[in-house]
């Protein structure tokens, strides 16, 4: 039982493996009990916050989150992406990306930190659960280098988890693509493949044909074809092309042929 003047709830949260809980008002106030800010207290008492998410965001050392964070199905992406997106524990949650009091784990890429929080990147991203859930040894190390992979495009990645938006130009969503095949994201994956074949040209079309043979992304690769049937001679003519390995122009000269590019 809680008592306090603190007027009419909205909304109330609680983990029963945490000593905190919270509520906030009609009024947006937030208020909390038990064990928080390194006191006990059985009264509500008002905190400076603005959402409840934030309460349990500052538990010391094991943030968490009140609210089951997971992947939609593609049915459900495109009819709540929108509305989630303008939610206040969304707005909450998009300016905790970078936050460096808070965070818990820190990328580095390129010699550059990109701060974040590990229980958002297990809640959304199974390849991250299992990283920091795991016997990897990563489980345990605050600081992970990232190899192979440019600051901007990780950057991009890292945000995605907090704001659920891509905007990027399409060479660097190629990159980004190949971070969502890596990371088994598909939702990101889909985004990213928007982008793409909305920067597809005649001087890229090769590059990104030898992405796709090398990730196996099927779409992507029947879309480049497609583009390029329309635009053969300059697109075999282009640097994109000459810089193909031999396997690949020649897997793409054969498919090209298979659709009849070179039938008079």
């Amino acid at each position: 039982m809680i008592s306090g003047n603190f007027g009419r709830i909205r909304d109330l949260a609680a983990k029963y493996y945490y000593s905190v809980s919270a509520a906030v008002t009609e009024a947006d106030e937030v208020f909390a009990w038990g064990e928080f800010n390194g006191e006990i207290n059985i009264i509500p008492t008002k905190t400076s916050l603005t959402s409840l998410d934030e309460v349990f965001a500052k538990i010391p050392n094991d943030a968490v989150t009140f609210r089951p964070l997971r992947l939609k199905r593609d049915d459900e992406q495109s009819e709540e992406k929108n509305t989630a997106n303008e939610s206040p524990e969304w707005e909450w949650l998009k300016k905790s990306f970078g936050d460096v009091e808070s965070a818990d784990v820190v990328f580095v890429v390129e010699g550059k930190k990109i701060h974040a929080h590990k229980t958002i990147l297990i809640l959304r991203c199974a390849v991250f659960r299992t990283m920091f859930l795991g016997n990897w040894k990563e489980s345990n190390e605050r600081e992970q280098i990232i190899d192979y992979h440019s600051y901007d495009a990780f950057f991009a990645f890292l945000k995605y988890f907090y704001t659920n938006e891509v905007d990027l130009q399409p060479d660097l969503a190629l990159e980004l693509f190949a971070l969502a095949n890596f990371y088994q994201m598909t939702d990101l994956q889909k985004e990213c493949l928007k982008i793409i074949k909305r920067g597809v040209t005649v001087e890229n079309a090769a590059s990104i044909y030898d992405k796709a043979v090398l990730l196996a992304a099927e779409e992507l690769k029947e879309f480049v074809l497609k583009f390029c049937m329309g635009h053969m001679n300059a697109v075999l003519n282009s640097d994109g092309f000459k810089l193909l390995n031999s396997d690949v122009a020649k897997d793409f000269v054969l498919h090209a042929a298979q659709q009849g590019a070179f039938k008079k």
